[in-house]
């Protein structure tokens, strides 16, 4: 009967040697003995020779079940066995670096390779984009190769960390979690330490529910992590065998009081195995010669010539027999390492206990799951779960005013929080669920701060765990949704322009006025003086214009000439207004002078007629900028963004030149345009009366509009962009969010508390009122004409004060003529010249005393006459009787 010992130290668990003991003992009718070593010395060397001391004494052995780990190196028994042929039937994860060499060690431990093909395999179906491997020794970079070498994300490396079996790694934790902000991890450690692990994550992690955790000891499914009430990660984990095996009943082992590890499954398996296999062995071949003993010589050629003859078919028999032990198929192949196995995939369910979940098959490399009950921890939501909301004062978002002692949230952010949780308490299991919001200390979305990878403002508290969200005019943008992850938008905008209407210009009663400028005007009387002046003398001097005053007198005495300066300016001035004359020139002089005054005249007066409708068209029209791209070429009028803020951004980071342009204004403009809020940015606005405009999204703009008139919206929007609700990454509260954000949208409520928000404290007519007052439809308005009736008014005066000094002149002829008092004739004037039904008038007025010669004295005779003389002289050149 063979011998069988299985090799045990200080590192083994004591589970194993109780295994062996049972399974080698408990049947006599097995083909072997077993008998378990258990050296007190640690070294190789030391154990040799203690088990070579052993065997000599209490005889050969056919075959080692060496449950001791490795390390990796094929030590002294390990070496004496494969000489003298005997199976070596190794328990340790690792394979041996000369294990092509060594052909009788078989490896009961999976390949660490295959493992670690089957992490990187679970790591993709989690769909883990970035994670931290924590380890203990190098030993992790063997057990997880596959994982480093398999990762696609050449940009994004994984993150390593050495945790302290013996030391605090609290500081590692917390500079991973909060600093790196990472939330997904493997630990690679032994399973003994993982609880210690966990409980360090909890005291620097209140919000383990982000975090999610993958534990690469295959004995992990047996930790207690319900002891650590504070867990609320995911958490997942492969391993070879089942704890609720009905088999380890019969290996004397209550799973109550003590656990299966892999490695006592492994040392039952191997042991079962060995057991088979000699069996069919002995089936085989009737001959059986005994083991030699391990030592026996110190010629190394004595060992191969004492080989076991029996071993190599033992070997074979190995090699060639299946077996389904506690840790699934047990097949080899040609170099004695485990082939065509399955590991178990298990996951922690809400009572933080590990659940088996699925499988995965080394044939095919890939993850079947069979149990889809059991959900991630970090989206079951407890009934007494308080979620934080974080936002910020600004409205109409969100406002705090105090009324009889009650502090009030006001604001569109309380109340669609309000009715996404009134949406998420009608489902069931979420009845009880409560929300808080508060505000944070400024104003700020939030920035990287600059040197390191925290994140300021609202974006800060959702890294930080200080809330579970963060509401308010958060635009969803790439460089913060790579940190946080961002809800279905509740609203939809585009940047514009805010831009304030200019102040309206006072009426100019004389904008007849301006068609021609002031120095037209004045060159224009100037050229009309001086044709008339000019055309006074060619006619003075054109025979052609000397004409006989009486046509039936052949041979008259005198000739008439009626250019006088008044009728020269009267022709001139008839012609620029386009009315004509009643007499023309005569003489080809005169007659060529009067022409080009007419083509001057024509010229002018269509030019004005031109000039007077655009400028009646301009004045009607907005002469403010109509786009960005106007804006940009333009240097009167400066514009700014709210700095750092998304719209900062997208100028910052815009391939548009136009865009490219306006970035490069604002940043050298000083002083700055830039401004803190939007606030400051309305306010600049305000003050600037049109010279300043600030580019802000569609939505605040809208608000703005509402409370001031004089504001307005310019231009169409640059881009598209949304608003959303910030949450955590792997938050259990996006697709509960999600779904009550679309439910309100359907229902029409997000529209309803937009239109609250943003019209209902606004005084309902104000600005319609303005806008209906500035409407004039394109028509000449009075005040932009009451000059023109002016002139009218001043020029009708002044005839009338003309035509009354010329009536009374004309009087003081006829008084003078024919000798009445000066009362006398303008009473007979006045009445005869103010009935209407009267056509005709005597051309002297009736006389009421005789004229008294006497009282003429003769002094005031001779100045009558010289004045007399003086007066015709004049009238003899510019013929002032003769008016036609």
């Amino acid at each position: 009967m063979s011998t069988i010992r299985a090799l045990f130290n200080y590192q083994t668990n004591p589970t194993s040697e109780v295994v062996f003991e049972v399974l080698a003992s408990s049947d006599t009718s097995k083909p072997f003995h077993g008998r378990n070593l258990h050296p007190n010395v640690v070294d190789t060397f030391s154990t040799a020779l203690e088990l070579c001391s052993i065997t000599s004494k209490n005889g050969s052995v056919a075959a080692l079940i060496d449950v001791r780990p490795t390390n990796g190196v094929c030590d002294i028994t390990c070496l004496l066995c494969n000489k003298l042929n005997i199976s070596h039937l190794s328990v340790g994860w690792q394979i041996t670096d000369t294990s092509d060499e060594d052909l009788f060690t078989f490896f009961y431990h999976p390949p660490s390779e295959l493992i670690s093909k089957a992490y990187a395999t679970l790591i993709k179906e989690l769909e883990w984009d970035r994670f931290t491997i924590f380890y203990e020794d190098d030993g992790s970079f063997i057990r997880l190769q596959e994982v480093i070498n398999s990762w696609p994300y050449k940009n994004d490396h994984i993150h390593f960390e050495k945790l302290e079996p013996d030391g605090d790694n609290r500081e590692t934790f917390k500079n991973v979690f909060v600093v790196l902000r990472i939330s997904y991890h493997v630990i690679d450690c032994d399973m003994n330490r993982i609880q210690k692990y966990m409980k360090e994550i909890v005291s620097v992690n209140n919000s383990t529910q982000y975090q999610s955790f993958i534990l690469t000891a295959l004995d992990s499914y047996l930790v207690k992590l319900d002891e650590i009430s504070q867990l609320r990660a995911n958490v997942s984990t492969l391993h070879l065998t089942k704890s609720n095996e009905p088999i380890w009943r019969d290996y004397g082992i209550n799973a109550d009081e003590m656990s299966a590890t892999l490695e006592t499954g492994l040392t039952a398996d191997a042991l079962n195995h060995l057991e088979k296999a000699i069996r069919i062995m002995r089936k085989e071949s009737s001959e059986y010669a005994e083991p030699p003993e391990l030592c026996f010589s110190e010629d190394k050629t004595s060992y191969q010539e004492k080989a076991w003859q029996h071993g190599n078919t033992l070997r074979e028999v190995l090699l060639q027999t299946t077996f389904r032990g506690t840790t699934g198929n047990i097949t080899f192949d040609e170099n004695g390492k485990r082939t065509n196995f399955t590991l178990y995939y298990s996951k922690l369910d809400s009572e933080s206990k590990f659940v088996h979940v699925g499988t995965w098959d080394s044939k095919t490399d890939s993850i079947v799951t069979t149990n889809t009950a059991v959900t991630d921890r970090s989206k079951a939501i407890t009934s007494d779960s308080l979620v934080r909301i974080a936002t910020k004062i600004g409205m109409p978002y969100f406002d705090v005013e105090e009324s009889n002692g009650t502090v009030v949230q006001k604001g569109y952010a309380v109340d669609l929080i309000d009715g996404i949780f009134r949406h998420i308490r009608q489902q069931k299991g979420y009845e009880d669920i409560k929300h808080e919001v508060y505000k944070i200390d400024g104003n700020g979305i939030g920035n990287q701060i600059a040197g390191t990878k925290k994140w300021d403002g609202l974006i800060g508290e959702v890294l930080e765990l200080n809330a579970e969200m963060a509401i308010c005019d958060i635009t969803i943008t790439s460089e913060r949704s790579s940190v946080v992850e961002f809800s279905t938008p509740f609203m939809s905008l585009g940047i514009s322009m805010l831009v304030r209407e200019r102040d309206p210009q006072q009426p100019d009663m004389f904008s007849f006025i301006k068609p021609l400028a002031l120095d037209v005007w004045l060159y224009l009387a100037t050229a009309y003086i001086i044709v008339s002046f000019v055309l006074l003398i060619c006619a003075r001097m054109s025979q052609d214009d000397w004409v006989n005053p009486h046509p039936c007198n052949q041979n008259p005495e005198n000739l008439q000439n009626i250019w006088s300066l008044y009728n020269c300016m009267w022709l001139t001035v008839g012609a620029i207004m386009t009315q004509g004359c009643d007499i023309l020139p005569r003489a080809a002089g005169s007659r060529w002078v009067t022409g080009m005054w007419w083509f001057f005249a024509l010229i002018v007066t269509a030019s004005y007629t031109a000039n007077m409708s655009t400028f009646l068209s301009n004045s009607r029209r907005d002469n403010e900028i109509k786009d960005v791209k106007e804006l940009s070429e333009q240097n009167e009028i400066s514009y700014g963004v709210l700095i750092n803020g998304s719209t900062y951004k997208f100028f910052e980071t815009s391939n548009d030149s136009v865009y490219q342009k306006i970035w490069t204004v604002m940043k050298s403009a000083k002083p700055t345009v830039f401004t803190n809020n939007n606030d400051e940015g309305r306010d600049r606005v305000l003050r600037s009366k049109g010279n300043y405009v600030f580019f802000m999204e569609s939505t605040a703009i809208e608000y703005y509009m509402q409370r001031h008139c004089e504001l307005k919206m310019v231009g169409s929007k640059l881009d598209s962009k949304d608003y959303g609700i910030a949450l955590h990454k792997n938050s259990p509260y996006k697709r509960l969010v999600d779904n009550a954000i679309l439910a309100l949208q359907e229902t029409g409520e997000l529209i309803a508390m937009k239109k609250r928000w943003w019209e209902s404290d606004v005084k309902e007519g104000d600005c319609q009122t303005l806008e209906n007052e500035e409407n004039d439809n394109g028509s000449l308005q009075m005040k932009n004409t009451s000059g023109i009736f002016l002139v009218l008014g001043f020029g009708g005066i002044l005839g009338f004060f003309v035509a009354v000094i010329d009536f009374l002149l004309h009087a003081r002829q006829i008084s003078v003529k024919e000798k009445v008092t000066f009362r006398e004739a303008v009473i007979s004037e006045w009445r005869a010249s103010l009935d209407p039904r009267v056509l005709h008038k005597p051309a002297a007025p009736p006389r009421s005393a005789a004229p008294s010669i006497a009282s003429q004295s003769p002094r005031r005779e001779r100045s009558q006459s010289r004045a007399v003389s003086v007066l015709r002289a004049a009238t003899s050149f510019i013929n002032f009787d003769e008016i036609y």
